[in-house]
């Protein structure tokens, strides 16, 4: 049953298949050729159908298997055609595909520091395989062997192609032409050999002779190869082709003497240096069966490296000069030094090292000798005929110095060639001088300088720095004074400039940047702000004033201090002709005042340019110049006073020298302009700027005046220095409060009946309490001038605050509605306390008091007993009456009571200034 189930199966396949091929075929007839798709088909089924469809319909069964064959070889030569090479350490599958190493990326990273002989990378690969390739052009001069194959194809008469294999004796066989010995000739020889005989015995046929599948002959490599031993290659292969097969050479190969044995003689002898430097592959040659590749050890090496374009260690041959080792390492850099260029070599067990001039040709002759050490320095990098432009300038940077150029050959225009910020009244020349490169500073006026004045227009050398600095000291200011001005191209040069102000540092620290090059950068700044300072400070004996200077990072840009900072440095290792640094201070009335760099003809006048100017505030009568003079080993001090006025003028000047500080006076009894500020019911209220000591009663009536609705025995005066000095003894009590409430807590003991977070909300409520600075007077008997203590002298930030006209009186403190009522003569504070529902139980009702309108405090005193005295308090209108907590009720502190007075007096003063 089954057996004829699948019989059926079978039939059906047969005939859907049969039916299938027909509709192929037939449209396949008007093309002469079956599709790819129906020879897929075809070939699918058994040999035996294949061969009854193909006769069904007319197609020739050896063509596809010629096409079968085709595609064989071209799959083979597909693959032959992939990459053989790898590198060493890749292991192979089954099939053949390469397993590459973890760690091959590691293994093939140069490391460009590291000094490696040359060449070797080139050969460190290995081949997938060892098979011969055959798909490669054969060369006329190839000497056909054994194996050869050899494709004649024969066209006339009839066409017919013949694919013969040369036998061991050396011999084919061509139909029609009988035997023919062919083996040893050349692949040319033996192409005209055929040709020659067809001619004479075919009449009416032509030839065309090619190569078919080549031979594979077996050679050994052997000597210092990676992996030496016999290999099985193509007949076309050459030494560096079985260089490749061998995986290389190993780590103590010559490249240069690579030889080709034969027959016991040397054949060849292929320098690889050759073909890595120069291409020149012509002692490459074919090897034949048999051959021996031989690697011998390699020789002398020599090392070059530094500026050349190709650091490497070389194998020397023999008879190389320094001209040889150069062209080795592909030549010299365009920034190689090479008239300092070292050679190091080992004489008589010693290291030693020859400086040579290798742009001479007599040095460039001197022989090499293994193990010599070739090192090319660089050039410096300092410009040599130029001159650096820093600062607020418009295009800083390098600029070419010719003989005889001047400032105004730079800097032509103070509008185009400037910053707006640049500070046109001091500049700086900067210049190294001698064998000991000290700096020379030479100051000038840049805009005189820039319209030529002889005197400021000062002629530049080679490699002088000329800087110009900003008006300004702080970011801050710059951006407040530039704001309305155009900065987008200052923008777009930001990153360009702050390069440029590296470099310029540098230029001026390398020697200092050299020693700390590997220390943390953070506290190398520190470490060298200290340095700068520190010395500067014990120079003038002024005293650390970090708490005024300007942090880094706040300067502006081309700041004096920013500038100066790299120039400074430098000049403390220096000393002038008196022994003295060349630093020179100013102080007082300038706009800059510090240290600043000894000029050269420095003057008076000179440093107060660099300081910035005067301000409006210097004393132009009189000025001082202190100056240490050094006499037999001391130190003596000497007073220089000058008319500051003829400094100016230029009627005269006084010439300085290091370490002298200039004094510049202030105008006796300036002061900058006091304000005191008049609010209420002023007649004329704002703030008006007073003279010194000018007094309150003086004020009121410059601004006319109360108006009829002032109630002046409520006015608050509040002054600056009175809230700083209660803020001060506010902080003072509520850290004295925070460790008595942390004590008692830690130790139980005070007798709390509160919570600690209770007493943390009072000491919060205390720090929160905003100090007013409120001086307590009686303005009514000031401006009567009644006052005992006299009238008031007003001081910078004083306030004088006239509330209008009140009725009511206040109740604040422990009652049961703290509220405001309408003053009525006939009560008492006791009659106001109980109609706000009396006292609390936590109340303090022996320490009531009564704080004025104008802010004096006055106790309220009760009656306690039959015989008893007391009088209450009187009460005026916009009084206000305190009822404070009994500390010793809630917490035994002694500070309670202080803390809760200074809360309700804030509260109190507070409320009359909010009423004006």
């Amino acid at each position: 049953m089954k057996r004829g189930l699948i019989f059926s199966a079978l039939a059906g396949l047969a005939l859907s298949v049969s039916f299938s091929f027909d509709v192929l075929f037939n449209s396949a007839q008007a093309q002469q050729m079956p599709s790819q798709a129906q020879i897929e088909q075809l070939r699918s089924l058994p040999r035996a159908q294949q061969e009854q469809l193909a006769r069904q319909f007319g197609v020739d069964i050896d063509m596809l298997d010629q096409m079968d064959r085709q595609d064989s070889q071209a799959e083979q030569r597909e693959q032959q055609e992939r990459d053989l090479v790898f590198p060493r350490g890749t292991r192979f599958d089954h099939t053949g595909e390469p397993i590459i190493p973890e760690d091959l990326e590691r293994q093939f990273t140069r490391d460009d520091e590291v000094i490696r002989p040359f060449g070797y990378d080139m050969f460190a690969a290995q081949p997938s395989t060892f098979a011969p390739t055959s798909h490669a052009p054969v060369p006329s001069n190839y000497i056909m062997g054994v194996g050869d194959s050899i494709k004649v194809q024969l066209f006339g008469q009839e066409d017919t192609v013949h694919n013969l294999i040369i036998d061991r004796e050396g011999k084919v066989v061509i139909p029609r032409l009988g035997e023919m010995n062919v083996a040893g000739l050349t692949y040319s020889a033996m192409q005209e050999l055929i040709q020659h005989r067809v001619r004479e015995r075919l009449i009416g046929f032509q030839v065309a002779v090619s190569m078919g599948e080549l031979r594979s002959i077996q050679i050994f490599i052997v000597g210092e190869a990676y992996q030496p031993g016999a290999y099985t290659v193509s007949s076309l292969s050459t030494i560096s082709q079985a260089l490749y097969v061998a995986g290389g050479v190993s780590d103590i190969a010559s490249l240069r003497s690579v030889r080709l044995m034969r027959g016991g003689n040397v054949e060849s002898e292929f320098d690889l240096y050759d073909l890595l430097m120069r291409g020149d592959a012509s002692a490459d040659r074919i090897l034949q069966s048999g051959d021996v590749v031989f690697i011998p050890p390699r020789g002398d090496m020599i090392t070059v490296k530094g500026e050349v374009n190709r650091p490497a260690m070389y194998e020397l041959k023999g008879g190389e000069t320094l001209e040889d080792a150069l062209k080795l390492a592909g030549g010299a850099k365009a920034e190689a030094y090479l008239p300092s260029t070292q050679v190091r070599r080992v004489r008589d067990g010693r290291r030693q090292m020859t400086t040579l001039d290798l742009s001479s040709q007599d040095h460039l002759q001197r022989s090499v000798q293994g193990g010599d050490e070739i090192v090319l320095r660089e050039v410096s990098e300092g410009l040599d005929n130029s001159l650096l432009v820093v600062g607020a300038v418009s295009r800083p940077g390098q600029y070419e110095w010719q003989e005889g150029l001047r400032i105004n050959d730079i800097l032509r225009s103070s509008r185009h060639d400037l910053l707006e910020q640049a500070d046109l009244s001091y500049g700086l020349v900067v210049r190294e001088h001698g064998p000991r490169r000290e700096l020379r500073v030479y100051q000038f006026d840049v805009a005189l300088a820039i319209d030529g004045d002889r005197g400021e227009n000062l002629e530049l050398n080679e490699r002088d720095q000329l800087v110009i600095f900003s008006r300004y000291q702080t970011k801050a200011e710059e951006q407040e004074k530039l704001s309305r001005l155009t900065r987008s191209k200052q923008e777009r040069e930001q990153e360009e400039r702050q390069e440029l102000l590296a470099d310029y540092r540098r230029a001026f620290l390398r020697d200092l940047v050299r020693e700390k090059e590997n220390s943390d950068r953070e506290a190398r700044e520190e470490r060298e702000r200290a340095e700068r300072l520190t010395p500067l400070r014990e120079l003038f004996g002024t005293p650390d004033q970090d708490e005024g200077r300007v942090a880094d990072e706040d300067l502006a840009e081309y700041s004096r201090e920013n500038l100066l900072d790299p120039i400074m440095q430098r000049l403390q290792r220096q000393r002038t002709e008196s022994g003295n640094t060349p630093f020179v201070y100013v102080a007082g009335e300038v706009n800059h005042p510090g240290v600043y760099p000894l000029v050269q003809n420095a003057s008076a006048s000179r440093l107060i340019s660099a300081a910035g100017g005067l301000k409006d505030s210097a004393y132009l009568q009189r000025a001082e110049v202190t100056r240490i003079n050094l006499k037999g080993g001391q130190a003596e001090t000497e007073y220089m006073p000058f008319d500051l006025l003829d400094v100016i003028l230029g009627n005269e000047d006084i010439a300085l020298q290091g370490r002298d500080r200039l004094n510049v006076l202030s105008i006796p009894e300036w002061q900058n302009t006091y304000e005191v500020t008049l609010r209420g019911e002023v007649r004329f209220p704002g703030t008006y700027a007073i003279r010194r000591g000018e007094s309150l009663s003086a004020l009121v009536e410059r601004a006319g005046g109360f108006t009829d609705f002032a109630f002046l025995d409520g006015a608050v005066f509040t002054r600056d220095e009175l809230r700083e000095q209660e803020r001060r003894r506010m902080t003072m009590l509520a850290e004295e409060l925070q460790r008595e409430i942390a004590s008692n807590a830690i130790t139980g003991t005070g007798g709390s009946n509160q919570s600690y977070e209770q007493m943390r909300t009072l000491l919060a409520d205390l720090m929160a309490v905003e100090p007013v600075g409120r001086l307590i007077i009686d303005l009514p008997r000031i401006l009567a001038g009644e006052s005992q203590a006299g009238d008031i002298t007003l001081k910078d930030g004083d306030t004088l605050h006239v509330p209008s006209r009140q009725d009511s009186i206040s109740i604040l403190g422990e009652v049961q509605m703290a509220t405001s009522y309408r003053f009525d003569r006939d009560l008492t504070v006791t009659d106001y306390i109980n109609m706000s529902g009396g006292t609390k139980q936590k109340a303090d009702e022996r320490r009531i008091y009564v704080v004025k309108a104008n802010g004096a405090i006055e106790p309220h005193r009760q009656r306690r007993g039959w015989f008893s005295h007391g009088a209450s308090a009187e009460l005026r209108p916009g009084d206000a009456i305190v009822v404070p907590l009994d500390t010793t009720y809630s917490e035994n502190l002694e500070l309670w009571s202080r803390v809760t007075n200074i809360i309700y007096n804030s509260a109190v003063a507070f409320a009359a200034i909010s009423n004006i």
